[in-house]
């Protein structure tokens, strides 16, 4: 009798290696005279559950079977073996995001093929079932160089073999009479099952599957997606996942690797891509139809593919392409071989079988070793983003350095608090409404008569403009605070205007602080030269700047501290909710408590309903001192086009502000309800300064992340952490909301926007627009113009001159459309020129309730 082969089974104590290891040890798989020597290689506490195994092995009394080694060593596991089945993987659980299972597996698998390629014999045949297979098998076999790429294999299989049923009882046949099925590229729900080449045996000939099944919608429909979804469709059915069938499919492939295909036959295998004739990308693992002899596969070539199948195909490598390079981009960041050691033991930890075998020992388990896996893993990161910020700042030269140093700081807590927040930021049932008394109607505060000493209140108050953000979303270069908006008039102009109407009409110093970011700074500075003799001081200071980070290696993309070449997209400023740092490293902070000022009052600078409210800052100093409100927060009601803005809600006996993506998906459409959460947040906010310098010292201001996905212009996935400077409120003590009128959330983020403000719906008086008096009713129309008018310039040039809107309630402009001297749009006005179309709007032309078309005919709406 031939010399006993040793194979290794990983997950060895889990439910699929349950239903393999009888099959490997009875000869069903590498022959009926071939004795075994069993190697079974598990995480520690499952070593107890793995001699149940054994003994379960011994007492079947096989005469195959020589030896069988339970262990959590790899040294043990991987020592000359003849073959390696590697059923272990990090299973994916609830709230695991797949970017994360991809970390953990290529962590598992870069020391699984290391191992192998130190301990395994150079002609082991590697056949990788732990999801995702694919990418794994890709993993372990370019962490083993020694050994050939072709002796690593992941099972499609499974998908084969269901597959070949699929049809057989569509037909009405046995599955062995059914041959040649195909199932091309990644085993996940991209996998495309292919009969155009298979055959089924009937009534005692040989008949193309399309043929017999005489079906070509469900082939291309029906049975694609059930072979897809088997696999969850167990899942769903039993509560847990394929161990039988896969234990099945393992057993077919492995023999055909050791006994070759039959004649006539391929098989599905994934398998190194490089080379092939189908067009698809090297450097995969991707599934093939193949044929073996000699332990050796080929690839069937010369398959005629139609535009269905290519279609199908490349989809599926996409998606592989897709795992691998983001698995990769983690191989490299674990290239420290000190790593590979630090892994082991969680490596050991993370089969298979921690989560499917023993209920009790499988959710207490799985926690801890999570925990512990997911907490090496933000160490890495966390160290890995230290040193790349370190190699950042040695570039940076003088007082930069200083200044930039101050912003890692900021930003290595917020990459910490990043890496271990996982999830929606509440819990659902603990949210209520706020009580009655914490939102007050701007009303109340109105009734009442403003004292003789409101000037003494305002010598208290500094305006806090956020000007960090650019014109480039209306079409404009430079900070968007620059843009005219009425009569000539920039943002920063009117807003100067209003500080200065202030400072003169009460004899009083109030001074207007604009927080820059470094893209507005320069150009900024410069034009503030013009507002020298204007009643008004004026300082400055800059948002932190904080490097972008690579989605995928979570590291920074800067590659030193400069703006412009190859870093002029790896910086951005991290969200207004960092006033409350920036403010306080700036210095400005302490100097305006040395002035005297007790409150800023913190508005968006596009927002031309951001004006400073007496009555509101009344209320503010009216107030006791032990009882005197440290953050107001203006809010306003919701309409259907405000339904994604924060809302204020209770939360721990707190005020808090709820974002949209905090939400669980569960309750989304919930938190969009305008019947539930009627009030959203207008960024007017009013705090005190005493207050934001004791939290900043006392490190107190923990803000909810906001991740911010964006692609570079080069393609290249990033995230912005960033945080809002609303999120502070649960921070301050006697937090207090104040429904306020719509007319104080007037914001210009779009074309549509400025049409209206530079409507005749407003007057401007002092800097501050208000609704002319000549409007019936105090609601704001509503006005979408379409993507011709998104640039200022466009939208200039194709309005003449500013229509009459006084009695407009709705406009909606779409296409090729301009608009001549003085027209007049009443009611509802919808205008649409389709593609290639224009419509000229004519001087003097009054539209009311109409539809305007391509050929300008005026229907009645």
């Amino acid at each position: 009798m031939a010399e006993p082969i040793r194979v290794l089974v990983t997950g060895a104590a889990g439910q699929i290696a349950y239903s393999l290891l009888f099959s490997i040890a009875k000869g069903d798989v590498f022959g009926k005279d071939q004795p075994i020597i069993l190697v079974l290689l598990d995480i520690p506490p499952m070593l107890p559950v793995l001699d149940g195994v054994v003994m379960e092995l011994q007492d079947c009394a096989l005469p195959l079977l020589r030896d069988v080694i339970p262990t959590d060593k790899v040294e043990v596991g991987f020592k000359d073996l003849d073959a390696a089945i590697l059923v272990g993987s990090m299973p994916r659980k609830e709230g695991m995001e797949r970017k994360d299972l991809l970390k953990a597996n290529v962590a598992i698998f870069k020391t699984q093929g290391a191992a192998l390629d130190k301990y395994a014999k150079k002609t082991v045949k590697v056949l990788v079932v732990g999801n995702p297979a694919n990418t794994n098998c890709l993993i372990a076999s370019k962490s083993a160089p020694s050994i050939p790429k072709e002796n690593f294999s992941c099972l499609t299989r499974l998908d084969h073999n269901r597959a070949r049923s699929q049809v057989a009882m569509r037909v009405g046949v046995s599955s062995d009479s059914v041959k040649n099925v195909i199932i091309w590229g990644n085993h996940s729900s991209t996998q495309y099952p292919d009969v155009h080449h298979a055959t089924v045996h009937l009534r005692g000939k040989e008949v193309a599957a399309y043929d017999a099944v005489k079906d070509d919608s469900w082939l291309k429909g029906d049975f694609i997606s059930t072979v897809q979804q088997r696999g969850a469709a167990v899942i769903k059915a039993r509560k847990l996942s394929s161990a039988m069938s896969a234990a099945k499919a393992i057993c077919d492939h492995m023999r055909d690797i050791w006994f070759g295909t039959p004649d006539g036959e391929f098989m599905s295998m994934g398998v190194y891509s490089t080379g092939n004739s189908y067009g698809v990308s090297d450097d995969l693992m991707y599934s093939f139809p193949v044929t073996i002899k000699n332990k050796t596969w080929q690839v069937v070539d010369a398959l005629p593919i139609n535009d269905f199948s290519r279609a199908k195909m490349d989809a599926t490598a996409a998606e592989l392409i897709e795992e691998r390079d983001m698995a990769l981009s983690f191989l490299s960041a674990l290239q420290d071989p000190g790593l590979c050691r630090d892994f082991r033991v969680l490596v050991q930890r993370s089969l298979e079988s921690l989560a499917q075998f023993g209920d009790k020992l499988s959710r207490g388990g799985f926690n801890g070793v999570m925990t512990e896996f997911q907490e090496k893993l933000r160490q890495q990161h966390e160290n890995s983003m230290h040193k790349e910020l370190e190699k950042l700042l040695s570039t940076a030269k003088g007082a930069e350095a200083e200044v930039s140093r101050k912003d890692f700081e900021g930003f290595k807590q917020l990459f910490h608090r990043f890496l271990q927040v996982k999830g929606p930021s509440v819990e659902w049932p603990k949210i209520n409404r706020p009580p009655e008394d914490s939102i007050q109607p701007y009303e109340r505060m109105r009734a009442k008569p403003l004292p003789q000493g409101v000037a003494a209140s305002l010598n208290k108050l500094a305006v806090v403009k956020l000007n960090g953000g650019l014109g480039t979303s209306m079409g404009c270069k430079g900070p968007k605070s620059l843009i005219s908006v009425r009569n000539e008039n920039t943002f920063l102009d009117l807003t100067v205007r209003q500080i200065e109407h202030l400072n003169k009409t009460y004899n009083t110093d109030v001074p207007l602080v604009l927080m820059n970011s470094f893209n507005t700074d320069e150009d900024t500075k410069k034009i503030l030269q013009k507002y020298t003799h204007h009643r008004v001081k004026i300082h400055t200071f800059n948002q932190s700047r904080y490097p972008r980070i690579n989605k995928e290696s979570l590291l920074p993309v800067a590659t030193s501290m400069g703006l412009t070449g190859e870093n002029s997209e790896a910086w951005y400023p991290p969200g207004h909710g960092d006033i409350y740092t920036s403010f306080y490293n700036s210095g400005l902070l302490d100097q305006l408590i040395m002035d005297g000022k007790e409150y800023i009052f913190v508005s968006n600078i596009d927002n031309l309903g951001a004006t400073v409210d007496l009555h509101i800052l009344n209320h503010l100093m009216s107030q006791p001192a032990e009882r005197r409100c440290e953050f107001v927060m203006e809010v306003t009601d919701k309409t259907r086009a405000d339904i994604k803005g924060g809302t204020l809600i209770q939360y721990d006996k707190k005020l808090r502000l709820l974002e949209i993506a905090q939400v669980p998906k569960a309750h989304v459409d919930e938190f969009k309800s305008v019947t539930k959460f009627k009030i959203f947040n207008t960024n007017n906010l009013w705090i005190s300064l005493p207050a934001i310098k004791r939290l900043h010292e006392q490190n107190a201001m923990d803000l909810e992340i906001i991740v911010n996905p964006k692609t570079l212009d080069g393609g290249l996935n990033v995230i912005q952490l960033e945080t809002a400077v609303g999120a502070a409120i649960k921070c301050f003590d006697n937090a207090l909301g104040i429904n306020v009128p719509r007319s104080r959330f007037l914001p210009v983020k779009t074309t549509s926007d400025l049409l209206l403000v530079m409507s005749n719906l407003y007057s401007l008086d002092a800097g501050s627009l208000n609704m002319s008096e000549k409007r019936e009713f105090p609601t704001t129309p509503y006005v979408k113009l379409g993507s011709s008018f998104t640039k200022v310039q466009d939208f200039l040039q194709r309005v003449e001159s500013i229509p009459d809107m006084l009695e407009l309630d709705h406009l909606t402009v779409s296409g090729d459309v301009t608009f001549g001297n003085q027209v007049t749009l009443k009611g509802t006005v919808i205008i649409i020129a389709n593609h290639g179309d224009r419509i000229d709007i004519p001087a003097g032309a009054m539209l009311e309730n109409k539809i305007v078309s391509g050929n300008l005919r005026i229907l009645d709406h």
